[in-house]
């Protein structure tokens, strides 16, 4: 009895050490195996992602760059096309009867193609609209879903000259038509003159006339004349071709130029469009009767005055161009922006009467005149290298160079009072900083908002701002329309209108432009707002290639490649994704099968020990009992 107990007391922590063991060993296998299936697949994963990442990019990348050549090579083989135009006795040259076929089986076969056109000579447009090339131009022309086509020519002389719509179904059948008197000449549109003979141009961004929206055109004088063949590219196509993309959704996917200026993106922030609320204003019959005979005012726009007067993409923005927008709809007039010029060149397009407004301007005694009232007062600074000494006077500059934008109104001012200064005129403000950066000027003068904004943007961060100047105090630094003298009458409106806008809706542009918060903002960037992808421009080596990045203290994968053809100034395209969103798939199905085998082991390891581990132990164990007992019977 007393050896059976013992039998049964070492049994049991046998059992308990056999279970331990059990136990342990479903542990350590389970670890190791889900650890070892956790290494090797997630490696496997990522890999996977980051091809799929890299396969996508690319892929945009050579959408982009196929469209492009395909604009190129459409410009090209059409500018040979014996039968394009003709020449008519009394109205001169005009297209030939099958042109407009031929254009619109073009833009049928190459949907991402806004239009395709002609400028001729004596300044006379025919034009033809793909109108299914996106949505927004659809809107924008206010076309119906039964339209297809848009027709826009533009001919006449002098007071007869006027631009018509005609709007047509997908047969050329004509839904409705309308016209309107016009000034508009296409020698004097920067598509007509960047054109070449040798080969098809590309133009920068600029905001195409007739649509009000920005794009670009791909240009080529024909053969043996001056009349121009052009076909248009919208930013908005590009921009609805990257949100379709299946990265969109988590990604940034940026076109940009080489100095980092945005063309498009998937970003479609509509808030920064916003205006307040105004109501219509109050005018005298005699007041509204000359509105109305003014038709469409051709506005100035700036490239990259930002936050005051600068385009993205060719797309007009700042705060002066809301201002405008906003006078418009209280004054009920009508109006278009014209960009992709230099100030010195839209200041010579007021002088000659291409611009009724020109916007905005500092007072001097020779244009004061025809300035409406301030609508914005913009403060003056310098910018200086950082290993420059300080400017804590004007004198200090002299005998120095002053680089500032060429034809602004100051040039006059500071010649007159600073006649020991070297003023040196940029094309714009980003050429006058890098003539500061590069040592080629002292110092650079422009509104401080301006300079601030612009040199974060441009991540300038060897340049400083002085402020602390007091002859900066004298220059005149409130901003005004400058208009037509002609058109007196509407700077007294415009005057009356600026009056009256609310301090709420002053404040309301205030904070969307001017507020800190709203710097940095992708929507209301110029350029890429990542210093990575603009360095990418200066270092071709790290372009076609996928890299891991740190972007404001967060995992980045970024991927930049060159899209446009060779003898074009290069254009970028480049998609950057938190590295998280281009794993998430991939380790969310690795963590399932991570549970599923661990499940697994952890319920079949036990059973299959037991089974045939510790059962057959426990026999072997109780037949030696046995024995043992049979042998001390004896």
């Amino acid at each position: 009895m007393q050896l059976h107990d013992e039998f049964e007391q070492q049994s049991l922590k046998l059992r308990q050490r056999l279970m331990l063991v059990v136990v342990l060993t479903t542990l350590l296998t389970a670890f190791l195996s889900v650890s070892l299936h956790f290494w090797f697949s997630r490696d496997m994963a990522l890999e996977s992602a980051e091809e799929q990442y890299r396969l996508t990019a690319t892929a945009t990348r050579n959408y982009l760059a196929h469209m492009d050549a395909s604009a190129v090579e459409t410009v090209q083989v059409l500018s040979h096309f014996p039968a394009l135009i003709k020449q008519d006795k009394q109205r001169g040259p005009w297209i030939n009867n099958g042109t407009r076929e031929l254009f619109a089986e073009v833009l049928r076969t190459n949907p991402v193609f806004y239009a395709l056109y002609v400028g001729f000579d004596d300044g006379d447009l025919f034009e033809l609209v793909n109108l299914n090339s996106s949505e927004v131009i659809r809107r924008q022309l206010n076309a119906t879903p039964a339209d297809r086509w848009v027709v826009i020519a533009v001919e006449g002389e002098g007071a007869q000259r006027q631009r018509r719509f005609e709007y047509y179904s997908r047969d050329f059948e004509l839904n409705f038509s309308r016209s309107e008197s016009s000034d508009y000449d296409v020698r004097e549109r920067i598509w007509f003159t960047r054109a070449d003979a040798q080969g098809v141009s590309k133009t920068r961004p600029y905001l195409f006339q007739h649509l009000q929206a920005p794009g670009q055109s791909f240009v080529k004088k024909l053969p043996g004349t001056d009349h121009v063949l052009a076909l248009d590219i919208t930013f908005s196509t590009l921009s609805s071709h990257l949100r379709a993309q299946s990265l969109s959704a988590y990604g940034e996917l940026y076109l940009y130029q080489q100095d980092g200026s945005l063309l498009a993106s998937n970003h479609s922030d509509n808030a920064y469009r916003r205006l307040p609320p105004v109501s219509p204003m109050k005018l005298t019959e005699q007041q509204r009767q000359y509105v109305n005979t003014l038709g469409t005012l051709h506005v100035s726009n700036e490239m990259d005055w930002l936050p005051v007067d600068f385009s993205v993409g060719g797309d007009p923005s700042g705060y002066s161009v809301d201002m405008i927008r906003v006078l418009s709809r209280m004054i009920g007039l009508k109006t278009e922006f014209v960009n992709g010029y230099s100030w010195a060149e839209l200041v010579n397009m007021f002088n000659t009467g291409e611009l009724e407004m020109l916007q905005p301007v500092v007072a001097i005694d020779k244009t004061r005149d025809e300035l409406t009232q301030p609508v914005i007062d913009m403060p003056f600074a310098l910018v200086r290298r950082a290993d420059a000494e300080e400017i804590t006077d004007l004198s200090d500059l002299n005998g120095k160079t002053l680089a500032l934008i060429g034809g602004w109104s100051i040039v006059s001012v500071l010649n007159e009072k600073y006649p020991q200064i070297k003023l040196q005129s940029m094309r714009s403000l980003r050429d006058a900083l890098r003539a500061v950066e590069q040592g080629k000027a002292d110092a650079a003068i422009d509104a401080e908002v301006v300079l601030r904004q612009t040199l974060q943007q441009q991540y300038m961060k060897g340049l400083v701002l002085d402020t602390q100047v007091p002859q900066l105090l004298d220059l005149p630094h409130a901003l005004h329309i400058r208009v037509r003298p002609e058109l007196a009458p509407l700077k007294e409106i415009l005057d009356q209108a600026i009056a009256a806008v609310p301090a709420s809706s002053r404040e309301f542009l205030r904070q969307k432009w001017f507020a800190e918060s709203e710097v940095i903002k992708p929507a209301k960037m110029a350029v890429v707002p990542y210093r990575h992808l603009q360095l990418l421009t200066e270092n071709p080596q790290g372009l076609e290639r996928v890299e891991r990045v740190l972007l404001n203290g967060r995992e980045y994968f970024s991927f930049a490649s060159v899209f446009t053809r060779a003898q074009n100034p290069p254009e970028y395209f480049a998609l950057v994704i938190p590295a998280e969103q281009v794993y998430a798939r991939s380790m969310k199905h690795l963590w399932l099968s991570v549970i599923i085998i661990a499940a697994v082991l952890l319920i079949a390891v036990p059973v299959i020990l037991v089974l045939f581990v510790v059962r057959p132990f426990e026999r072997i164990a109780q037949k030696q009992y046995e024995q043992n007992d049979s042998d001390y019977m004896i």
